[in-house]
This record gives structure tokens, sequence and C-alpha cells, in this order.
């Protein structure tokens, strides 16, 4: 299937109302043969009655009984729990793919017709979707570390400060682990804890086994030297 249009006429004719739109992804997701996102299943699944705001869109049911969940050609896809037609997604991936100059999110939203907001969201959605997904292990030289993320309880509104805070305290705030690479690169996850149970199986997502890490003397941190050159820093020192 070819879309390359030359114009924005062309693809307006094309894409006239959305059910050429579910047609259109159908045909790109899954060749024209629904497929259950859920399980995977390739058994024909049941036609059943759109529900929610698009009345008039393909919707399906799974025919695997231990599966039996309903969903469209949007289910685990970036439109999944937008409100927004899948016109003006398919709109705004045309904008973005043949302005030149890029399109800042007030004009995308005049573009396709949408609120500032809502176009903000499509554009960033849609420009994360093209990022490489394969994920890209950080080498070299990497240095790991925790911190709470949150504001000081003096400056919180009144109904969000907690008693009895001081100093460095951590109540209230969100813990956050991070990996940073000799280049720059960092990655970042907020954690329940800094337990070794939770960290290591994000360091070991994240970190070549070549790699040299650098972390402080945190306890999690004392068998890294199993799996990696460890270096630990004392920060008092």
């Amino acid at each position: 299937m070819n879309f390359a249009f030359k114009t924005i006429h062309e693809f307006n004719d094309y894409f006239k109302d959305e059910a050429t739109c579910y047609q259109a992804f159908e045909q790109i997701r899954w060749e024209g043969v629904p497929v259950c996102p859920h399980c995977g299943s390739l058994k024909t699944p049941y036609k059943v009655k759109a529900r929610g705001k698009f009345k008039d869109i393909p919707s399906y049911r799974c025919a695997e009984r231990q599966c039996d969940l309903p969903f469209t050609v949007r289910t685990k896809s970036i439109f999944e729990g937008s409100k927004v037609e899948l016109r003006k997604w398919f709109l705004a991936a045309y904008e973005l793919s043949t302005d030149k100059k890029g399109i800042s999110s007030v004009e995308l939203a005049t573009r396709i017709g949408t609120s500032q907001k809502t176009a903000w969201f499509i554009n960033h959605r849609l420009r994360a979707m093209l990022k490489e997904t394969e994920p890209t292990l950080l080498k070299d030289v990497t240095q790991v570390d925790e911190a709470y993320v949150g504001g000081k309880n003096k400056n919180r509104h009144a109904d969000k400060k907690y008693s009895h805070a001081q100093g460095r305290s951590n109540k209230g705030k969100t813990m956050v682990f991070g990996a940073r690479g000799l280049t720059g690169q960092v990655k970042t996850q907020v954690v329940p804890d800094a337990d070794r149970a939770t960290l290591f199986p994000i360091i070991e997502k994240w970190i070549d086994k070549n790699s040299i890490m650098v972390s402080d003397e945190w306890t999690a941190y004392h068998t890294l030297h199993e799996n990696y050159f460890h270096v630990k820093v004392n920060h008092n020192e």
C-alpha cells in the first residue's frame, strides 16, 4: 500500500473518513487479517459492537476462550486511549513528516483541528514512536546512583505538607534510579526502593557487562564486582 501523497489535497481525498483510516491501519498492522493484540492469537475474532466515542469503527473480541478480550486496531498502539480521531493522527503524521522547518504545537493544532495541548501530545507521541526502539546498552564507564525527587516541605501547598519533616527527609518524595554513560547518555526509572533486588535487574537491562561501573558505597552495589569491573567512590573523601 503506497501512501506517498504529493499534496495535502491527495491526502484528504484518500483519508476522507474514519472508516478508511481504520481499514488502512488494519492493512498496515495486520495485513488486513485481525490478530489479537492481547494474546497474539491468529484465530478469527468475533466482530462486536463498537464501544466508547467511536461508534462506527471495526471492533473485535478474541476468539480464544482463555483471552476473550475486546480490541480494535488501536489497541496496544500509540493511538490506544486517545479520544482524537484516527484521521487527525494521520494528518498530524503527514504534516510533521512533510514540513521541512518543523511545526510548533500551536501551528499543528490549527492544521489538524485540535487544541494546542492535544497537538503537543500527538507531536511528542509520534516523535517517540519514530525513535530507535531497540535498547542501546550503556558502555565503557557508567555511573549509577539513586535520588529522591520532590520539593522542600516548606514550599509545598498547605494540603500537601507533611509533619515532622526535618533536614533531608525523603518523606513525600519519589525515588529515581539513574545511569549515565561516558558520552552523556542517561537512563532513568522510578523505583519503589534502592534494594539490590530492585536495582540489579535494571542495571543488567541497561548496562553492558564489559563496562566499568562507578557507584557510591551504598550497600546495594556491594556485589556489582561479580558482573562488572566495579569502582566505589567514597563521597566523604
